[in-house]
Parts: C-alpha cells; structure tokens; sequence
C-alpha cells in the first residue's frame, strides 16, 4: 500500500498524471467550440505562464498563415506552382484534436468526447521565474502547451502593474489579473 514516497499511497492508476478535465471542458466547450478568448494564468513545472487561450483551430490558421508566408518566401525563385504545391505541404488547419459538429461527424455517445492534449496561448508571458519574458510582438505570438504539463491554473492573465517599467527594472511586483 505505501510506496517509497514518504508514506503516501501510490495511486493504482496513473489518473493524477492526466490532465484536468474541467481545464478541458472549458477549453473545448468555451474557446474552441465557442471561440471566446478567455485570459489565464498556468502554473507550469514552476514557471508562471500568462495570457490568452486561443481555439485549436485560431492556432492551426496562425501556424499556417506563417509557415506558408516563410516557404513562400524562401521559394519565390520557383514557379508559382512548385510554391503552392510546397506552401500546400504547411497547411495545418485539418489537424484539429477537439470533436466540431460542423464537421459533419456523429460524436459517440457511449464513449464521450476524445480528450484534448493540447492548449493554445495567444501572447503568452512569462511572469516567474523573473525577468518577466514576454511573446506579444513576437513574429509568431502563440503558444502550444500540453495539458498533462499544467500543475495548476487560474481564469484571468496575470499582468505586471506597468509591463515595460516591470521590464526595465522599474516597477514593483504587483500582480493585475
């Protein structure tokens, strides 16, 4: 019963490493089948993560968007159907993970939703450990984490006071959610 693990039981199955349900249904019900932005703080492996979660499916077009601009780039000397036929290879907008009634598709009701493994972050900062790190004018400002990754979440992106005094040195350590 009692593990090498200070006296504490060892769970049988290895539930506790899967990821937050509610975590999920809120990101599947609420942000990618409702398409509402929705601010949050992570707590990640000790890292203080903040900003925007963003729809799967936002995500796929963004990554699209800017793959298929850099090999377009990068192939201009080519004709210009050698590059849609290579931009074509960068289109990630059909890899969705989350079930869309849309689609077409019937959900099987005996086995309820596939589980999301992933969530997106539009403008994610790092708020701890300091300096506070921040991705918004980034060439690409989203952020890919795996759920299973996350210790603990609060509804609401954390914010330094004055970000760019924060930045500089300049401000306090007072936290806006």
């Amino acid at each position: 019963m009692f593990d090498n693990f200070n006296g504490f039981a060892m769970p049988d199955d290895f539930a506790w490493n899967e990821p937050d349900f509610l975590l999920s249904y809120l990101i599947s019900s609420l942000v990618n089948l409702g398409g509402a932005p929705v601010g949050i703080t992570l707590l990640v492996k000790g890292t203080v993560l903040s900003g925007t979660l963003m729809s799967e499916r936002e995500y796929l077009d963004t990554l699209s968007s800017l793959m298929q601009q850099q090999v377009s780039d990068a192939l201009a000397a080519l004709p210009r159907q050698e590059r849609e036929i290579a931009e074509k290879a960068f289109d990630f907008r059909d890899l969705t993970e989350d079930f869309y009634p849309e689609d077409g598709e019937e959900e099987e009701d005996d086995e309820g939703p596939e589980p999301l493994f992933f969530l997106h972050l539009r403008n994610p900062t790092v708020i701890s450990p300091q300096p506070v790190i921040s991705f918004a004018s980034g060439m690409f400002p989203v952020m890919r984490i795996r759920l299973s990754n996350i210790d603990g979440w609060m509804l609401g992106a954390s914010m330094p006071e004055d970000l760019d005094d924060f930045i500089h040195g300049n401000g306090g350590n007072d936290i806006k959610h």
